[in-house]
């Protein structure tokens, strides 16, 4: 039995309204895609990328319109270009899709006015699996631009030694909720236990402790071990953090030598907890980073002199952080950080 399919095609609110309106659409005929029902990854991809560009995700702008089989001789040609443009009537549109329920609400009072059928359903899924390639693809093209700007050489289309994909990571950055493996890693472990841990140690997110506190937490959150059950390593951590509660945290480091031992234990008593691409200094610059960049209270200074320290330690682990920044700011504000960044002087950054 051969496989059902029909011809549709992507059109703006816009076009739409002024389809009801006049009661045709000028349309370049490419635009028209056959595609199967439900459309394949292949079919979705065709049918939104000859769609006029709009915002990404918003669904209030983009319908999908199935039309008759006969629909090319049923339409006109255009003087402008007859060989490719047609003016097609509002009779061979046979069915009208909205995206996705909200914006099925959105359109129907409109559709009902002028008498015409407006489903939904069809097309919903492809929807959301669009916007979240277009918001993947778009953070990670933010990404190498904030990682050519701190000088990092990566190619983000190769898997990370981990087994995630640097889409991944995005997506990971991006959304605190995702889920990527049952049994996750570290990148998604951090990843997903960033929020927890940055207000876990607030209290000393000012001062030298802020590195210590982080992997104290880092350890619990991945291990789910006490790294103070021992009263060696007990005794050497809070002495550390007490010493640094009275030292303001610098973004070149400090310069404390209980401070450095009770980080190089933590490393030593718990070497599952880091992986290559996350060591210490790469847990705390992560939580700092990625931290400042979801609450947008990042600073241009922290990301050169932190993300030079890992390159000389780490370079996977300068990149993880960079694009981790790219997913949780989202194009546009990594853009105006990569501008700032670039700058003769670092420029503050607008991040409203």
């Amino acid at each position: 039995m051969p496989e059902a399919t029909v011809n549709a095609v992507a059109i703006t609110s816009t076009e739409w309204r002024s389809l009801l309106t006049l009661g045709e659409l000028r349309l370049a005929r490419r635009r028209v895609q056959e595609i199967h029902v439900p459309p394949t990854t292949r079919d979705r991809d065709r049918l939104f990328s000859w769609g006029p560009t709009t915002v990404i995700g918003d669904g209030n702008d983009v319908l999908i319109l199935e039309l008759i089989d006969e629909w090319a001789p049923a339409s006109r040609r255009h003087p402008a270009q007859p060989a490719e443009l047609v003016v097609v009537p509002l009779s061979a549109f046979l069915i009208h899709h909205a995206v996705g329920p909200e914006f099925h609400r959105y359109f129907l009072g409109e559709a009902e006015k002028e008498g015409v059928e407006l489903l939904h359903g069809r097309y919903d899924k492809s929807w959301s699996e669009w916007v979240e390639m277009l918001q993947t693809n778009n953070d990670l093209a933010a990404a190498r631009e904030l990682l050519t700007a701190l000088g990092i050489e990566r190619d983000l289309s190769r898997k990370r030694p981990d087994g995630y994909s640097w889409t991944e990571v995005v997506r990971l950055a991006r959304s605190g909720r995702t889920v990527v493996k049952a049994r996750p890693k570290h990148i998604e472990s951090i990843l997903r236990s960033i929020r927890s841990i940055s207000h876990s140690v607030a209290g000393v997110y000012e001062t030298a402790a802020f590195d210590v506190a982080v992997n104290v937490e880092w350890v619990r959150a991945r291990l789910d071990k006490d790294a103070f059950k021992k009263k060696d390593l007990r005794v050497a951590l809070e002495s550390a953090i007490e010493i640094g509660r009275n030292l303001a945290w610098s973004r070149n480091g400090v310069d404390c030598q209980p401070i450095e031992a009770a980080i190089a234990l933590l490393l030593e008593r718990f070497p599952r907890a880091y992986s290559e691409g996350l060591n210490p200094l790469a847990v705390a610059s992560q939580i700092r980073l990625v931290m400042a960049a979801k609450d947008r209270t990042l600073d241009p200074h922290d990301v050169t002199a932190l993300i030079a320290q890992l390159k000389s330690q780490d370079g996977l682990a300068a990149a993880t952080v960079c694009v981790a920044i790219a997913g949780a700011l989202g194009p546009i504000l990594t853009r105006r950080l990569v501008r700032s960044l670039t700058s003769v002087d670092l420029l503050p950054i607008d991040w409203s």
